[in-house]
């Protein structure tokens, strides 16, 4: 299957040497972790030939559709230091969502050298991270800027990774008709719902420079649930509030969409 897979993303890549090249094994002990989820921020590790004073130079990395290539840099002659005992390139793929990849890499020639491929099209997976959590694990990203319509000017920033840790900031308006914001860090009860938790308040002294050297103060203002009524897009949801002052509100919001 892997190599259906990898001979059909190669062709699309629309070069001949690139599509005559079947999948070939990934070299043990270059990827890391060796079994990377949609959590992980993927790492190549790769030793680098140096047999005299060594710089290390940029790498850029590529994708298109599931395939990967990675071209690393030059090695260039430097007239200080000397090569270092056992050195390493280390090159960020980032995270990536779960499914199936290939990844090729082109060694890193010397000035003028024509560029070689160390590997071509090695396969690996990438599980998904929330179907390997104990539950209640979520099924749904809820990123993004929600809002009231009815309440223009107010609204929630949600930012949840591939481990479904969570952060929201609120930005409303006090009694006094001064902007205020509000930030929370909730768990998950189940896989639209979160656990109450506490309602921040924070707040920053101006000072003579941006930013300004005063730190920030947290007050805990009250509590805060936030819970998705529509499983199918994670578009609605209701966030409940309740203020240390015993006012408490049920708002119903909605993913903002242009």
């Amino acid at each position: 299957m892997y190599k259906v897979f990898c001979k059909l993303i190669a062709l699309s890549l629309g070069t001949l040497a690139t599509s005559l090249a079947f999948c070939e094994a990934l070299p043990p002990g270059i990827l890391f972790p060796v079994n990377p989820t949609s959590a992980d921020n993927l790492k190549l590790s790769l030793t680098k030939s140096c047999s005299g004073p060594y710089k290390a130079n940029a790498y850029n990395v590529r994708m298109f559709q599931n395939s990967i290539v990675v071209s690393r840099g030059e090695i260039t002659p430097t007239i200080q230091g000397g090569c270092p005992p056992g050195p390493r390139e280390e090159i960020d793929l980032g995270r990536l969502p779960a499914g199936d990849y290939t990844l090729t890499v082109e060694t890193a020639p010397f000035a003028g050298s024509p560029a070689s491929v160390l590997f071509a099209n090695a396969p690996f997976a990438v599980t998904n991270a929330r179907a390997l959590k104990q539950m209640p694990w979520v099924n749904l990203d809820y990123t993004g800027q929600w809002w009231d319509p009815n309440d223009s000017g107010s609204g929630l920033f949600i930012w949840q990774d591939a481990a479904d840790n969570t952060l929201v900031a609120w930005f409303t308006y006090s009694v006094d008709g001064k902007s205020s914001w509000y930030v929370f860090q909730p768990k998950w009860q189940t896989a639209a719902s979160t656990f109450t938790t506490d309602l921040l308040l924070t707040e920053r002294k101006p000072g003579p420079t941006v930013p300004p050297p005063n730190p920030t103060n947290n007050t805990i203002a009250g509590t805060a649930t936030l819970y998705f009524t529509n499983f199918g897009t994670a578009d609605e949801g209701t966030f409940i509030v309740t203020l240390k002052n015993g006012v408490s509100r049920a708002i119903n919001i909605k993913r903002f969409k242009q």
